[in-house]
């Protein structure tokens, strides 16, 4: 009896798992959704986003999963775009500065990212809770020292711009592949950060370089960039070498003569040697008219 009351232990066990692990096998896999927000210099606001799912121990990057973006506040929540993620499962969503957005009480843009899901992974949402920052960028000259100036300003409730103070904001220069960081600081009391520009940076025939300032993932603002023109670098000076070839006019008198006498040469041993072959074989025909 205790044995078949052991085997009967065992097999309710396994059918127990099996079934257990088919209604795991049926359930969707949870996802793991990314956002990030940039606000470009032209006021666009930009979404990185990402989808990805951990299936056999494997985290997998979801393709062609659509991904919507939605503005929310008090009153309900506005749709600004859609977009699929590509074979790295990822998409960027581009909001234009001419689109209006809600704001709520605090002046926050709340926005949220949806993915409904199928059949086989769920769905999943992420918020982003950011206020809009306005960057302003000058430049100053004194003693030969050149600087780089942002003010980080953002507007209230009644429409006024105050400054922020505290935020540490980035400087950078806009090379071939990179960004070439140069400094960086939080802002003052009046809002203002700023850097010295590098004294021997090379810029374009005009000196002209681009520069970059950025708030970078802040909780309050997310990434804000500001990109300028700047004709504070060294102006590349572009030397032509001088091509020198065989037929060249700008050549030397001395290697065009010398040129002229070793080619005459060589052409007057040419002709000897031809008129030699001539006469050599008109010798043969009279030796054989004579025979």
């Amino acid at each position: 009896m205790r044995i078949k009351k052991i085997f009967t232990i065992i097999v309710l066990s396994a059918l127990l798992s099996v079934f257990g692990y088919n209604a795991l096998a049926d359930e969707p896999v949870h996802p793991q959704l990314g956002a990030a927000y940039v606000k470009l210099t032209d006021g666009t606001k930009s979404f990185a986003l990402s989808l990805s799912a951990r299936i056999d121990d494997k985290r997998v990057n979801i393709e062609n999963a659509p991904l919507t973006v939605f503005a929310v506040n008090e009153t309900g929540k506005k749709q600004l775009g859609r977009v699929n993620t590509n074979r790295s499962g990822k998409a960027v969503l581009n909001v234009g500065p001419a689109q209006a957005l809600p704001t709520d009480k605090e002046g926050y843009y709340n926005f949220e990212v949806q993915y409904a899901g199928n059949a086989k992974i769920g769905n999943a949402t992420k918020m982003i809770h950011v206020r809009d920052a306005l960057l302003e960028m000058s430049f100053t000259e004194k003693d030969s020292t050149k600087n780089i100036l942002v003010k980080v300003m953002e507007t209230n409730n009644k429409g006024v711009k105050t400054v922020v103070k505290e935020v540490p904001v980035d400087f950078y220069i806009k090379r071939l592949f990179c960004l070439y960081r140069f400094g960086g600081e939080k802002t003052d009391s009046t809002g203002v950060a700023n850097a010295d520009f590098p004294k021997y940076m090379p810029g374009d025939t005009t000196g002209k370089v681009v520069i970059v300032a950025k708030i970078l993932e802040n909780d309050t603002y997310g990434t804000v960039e500001l990109v300028r023109d700047y004709k504070g670098g060294i102006p590349l000076v572009i030397e032509h070498k001088a091509k020198r070839g065989l037929g060249d006019t700008d050549a030397p008198l001395w290697m065009v003569y010398t040129l002229l006498v070793l080619l005459s040469g060589v052409w007057c041993h040419v002709i000897y040697v031809i008129s030699l072959v001539i006469r050599i074989n008109m010798a043969g025909k009279r030796a054989g008219q004579d025979a």
